[in-house]
């Protein structure tokens, strides 16, 4: 047997065990990398062995459930108008979550990267897609993002009327605890946004307010906001309230004394009633829509190649985290929730913060400190106190920002290497190597990841600091970062 149908029948048989999975959980648990299971799961799609279901990432399945793995089968000969057609499918697929570079697409899709750049050209000159000549990042053309979702499916929400009065629905770009975050395309100014949907419930304005105060070139930019209604039906029998977007704990920490939640109790009160036809009130939130992608991307990126990182791009790029956060901080507000995925690029490269819903104030209006609520936030990056204690202040953003540095300078091959190296990464303990090759970096990271909050720097002073050891030109950090 070669190695590759060997291959094709480990994934099989995991998928047979384990039930549906995404790529990297099944090279997380078989082996090989993302890149090369992804090759293999397109192979098994080709000979319907397996499928994908559409979501980012997207997550495989046997296309027989419950029936024994069967010996790979010779593909079936397919046209090459339908090739095509399929290849350039899952190439929107990914584009509808943000801008992506070729060799990226290539390496998600499991395909050579020339393969990929060929369709990318050719889907260009039908005017499907378009590609930026200063970042090299492809995105899918207005027009053809509002044409194929009209064909390909319905994307507008028929209950969402908050967003399908104004809006086309492009694609949802995210859902979670949060909520749901969806790329959208006004029907009568015709520009792209991201609009963030969440329960509206007690408190749960914070984000906006915080976003209405904070102006600055590396924050994401606030538009508006506002609220709608819908019906959800709540029965004796057992047909609950649908809680499909923000969940009412991630929504309310905003920028007051507590963090406690009392909704869930009075909906329990409602359905003890019996009470049918409740309704739900959302918060929509309209935002500038950053096309450059994520910061996770970039890193991903960069990970993925082996030309020399370009020490001079990351230093901008941290630098303008540095300012936004050093912004936030000054407007009396802690993050609370800053990792590679709520920083953003703008069009022309620029770095933006996004993803206010844990946003809280440093201290009450006559200046005490505020009791928080535990566990806030996404656990790899929470600071020690954010973990364990009730009363901490803004240096608690700063321990997440001495990981984001590390992650930018430092290569991280595969996922079972970021298992092993986060835990002494978080107690100060760098990989060999690092400490020789980033002798300033290495010094300032471990600062920031200081265990007592008092040791770490205050965003201000870490701006000044890098402005001084590093000569940072001010003209250059005003030119794009990626």
């Amino acid at each position: 047997m070669s190695d590759a149908n060997e291959m094709e029948l480990k994934i099989l048989d995991f998928l047979k065990l384990n039930g549906k999975s995404t790529a990297l959980r099944i090279s997380k648990e078989i082996g090989p990398d993302k890149p090369t299971v992804n090759r293999h799961l397109y192979n098994l799609e080709i000979k319907h062995q397996v499928f994908k279901i559409n979501e980012m990432p997207p997550v495989w399945d046997l296309m027989e459930k419950g029936n024994e793995v069967k010996q790979t089968p010779k593909p079936e000969q397919t046209s090459p108008t339908t090739r095509d057609t399929h290849e350039e499918k899952d190439v929107k697929d990914l584009l509808r979550s943000g801008g992506l570079k070729a060799h990226l697409i290539a390496s998600e899709l499991g395909q050579p990267t020339k393969t990929i750049k060929k369709q990318l050209y050719s889907m260009e000159k039908e005017g499907k897609v378009q590609k930026c000549a200063k970042t090299s990042i492809w995105t899918l053309n207005e027009e053809d993002s509002n044409g194929s979702y009209t064909q390909e499916r319905d994307y507008r929400l028929g209950s969402n009327s908050g967003l399908s009065q104004s809006f086309d629905e492009i694609t949802k770009l995210a859902e979670g605890g949060f909520g749901c975050v969806y790329k959208v395309k006004h029907i009568y100014d015709g520009k792209i946004y991201a609009v963030k949907k969440v329960d509206l419930i007690e408190k749960a304005d914070s984000e906006v307010k915080a976003l209405a105060r904070l102006d600055h070139p590396h924050i994401v930019r606030y538009i508006t906001c506002w609220s709608d209604s819908e019906n959800c039906t709540s029965t004796r029998e057992g047909s609950k309230v649908s809680n499909t977007s923000a969940s009412s704990s991630d929504v309310n920490s905003g920028c007051e004394k507590s963090d406690d939640n009392v909704d869930d109790d009075v909906r329990s009160g409602m359905e003890s009633l019996g009470v049918t036809g409740v309704i739900k009130t959302y918060l929509f939130i309209q935002m500038e829509f950053c096309e450059g992608g994520t910061l996770t991307t970039w890193i991903k990126d960069r990970n993925l190649t082996n030309k020399q990182r370009n020490e001079e791009d990351i230093l901008k790029i941290f630098y303008e985290i540095i300012s936004g956060v050093e912004y936030i901080h000054s407007n009396k507000l802690i993050h609370r929730d800053l990792k590679p995925d709520n920083i953003l690029f703008s069009s022309d490269g620029r770095v933006k913060i996004g993803d206010f819903g844990l946003v809280v104030a440093q201290t009450t209006d006559s200046g005490d400190p505020i009791e928080r609520s535990k566990r806030r936030g996404t656990p790899p990056y929470m600071s020690p106190e954010q973990e364990n204690k009730k009363d901490y202040d803004e240096k608690t953003d700063i321990f997440p920002l001495g990981l984001i540095w590390f992650e930018m300078l430092w290569k991280i091959s595969t996922g079972m290497e970021r298992v092993k190296l986060w835990p002494d990464l978080r107690n100060q303990r760098f990989p060999d190597g690092f400490c020789d090759v980033y002798t300033i970096e290495n010094k300032f990271i471990k600062e920031m990841l200081s265990f007592t909050p008092e040791d770490r720097p205050h965003a201000k002073d870490m701006k000044e600091k890098l402005e001084m050891f590093f000569s940072l030109d001010q003209n250059l950090l005003s030119q794009k970062t990626i």
